[in-house]
C-alpha cells in the first residue's frame, strides 16, 4: 500500500495523473475504436477508477511499475464498459430481432409498435439507445446517473417481455 505521510493523497495522485496521462488516452483510445467522444467518457471512468484505487498502489514503484499498474485498471474498467456495452446491446438485438422474426410487420413497423407501448420517458430512451448515444450520453440527457441508465433499459426490455412473451 502506498504511504501517504509526505504530501497529501490528492497531490500524489496528480503526480501520477501527469506522470500517465498518455498511457491512459493510449489504451482508452484503442477501446474507443477511434471515436473521440467514447475516448473522452473512457478516459474520465479510467480516471474516477485510478482514484477509487490509488491505495492499492505500492509506494516503491518505480515508473515502470507505475505505468504497468495504471495500464492494468484502465484495462479492466475498460473491458467492464465493453461488457456491459456488448450485453445490453446483444439484449436489445435479440429482443428486437425475434420479435421481427415472427412478425409480418416489416422492422420500421414492429419498432414502432414496441416502442408505442412503451411510456414517453421510455420510448424516448430506447430511441437513444437504439440511435447509437452511449450511457454517459443518455444519463447527460434524462438527468441521472449512468448506472441508472442501464437499470432502466433492463426494467425496459423485461417489460418488453412480458407484454410480448418470453421469444423477446
Amino acid at each position: 500500500m502506498m504511504n501517504r505521510t509526505e504530501g497529501t493523497h490528492y497531490d500524489h495522485y496528480c503526480s501520477l495523473m501527469e506522470r500517465h496521462r498518455t498511457t491512459v488516452w493510449r489504451v482508452c483510445w484503442r477501446f474507443a475504436h477511434g471515436n473521440p467522444e467514447r475516448c473522452k467518457d473512457m478516459v474520465q471512468e479510467v480516471w474516477i477508477a485510478l482514484w477509487l484505487r490509488f491505495d492499492q498502489l505500492r509506494v516503491d514503484a518505480n515508473p515502470l511499475q507505475q505505468r504497468a499498474w495504471v495500464w492494468r485498471v484502465a484495462r479492466s474498467v475498460l473491458v467492464d464498459l465493453y461488457r456491459k456495452r456488448a450485453v445490453e446491446t446483444e439484449c436489445l438485438t435479440e429482443a428486437m430481432s425475434e420479435t421481427v422474426a415472427d412478425s409480418t410487420l416489416d422492422y420500421a413497423e414492429e419498432m414502432d409498435h414496441l416502442l408505442a407501448s412503451l411510456a414517453p420517458d421510455e420510448r424516448r430512451l430506447m430511441k437513444m439507445r437504439l440511435q447509437g448515444y452511449d450511457a454517459n450520453e443518455i444519463a447527460e440527457a434524462f438527468g441521472i446517473e449512468r448506472n441508472a441508465v442501464y437499470q432502466r433499459v433492463n426494467r425496459i426490455i423485461k417489460k418488453l417481455r412480458r407484454q410480448y412473451g418470453t421469444g423477446l
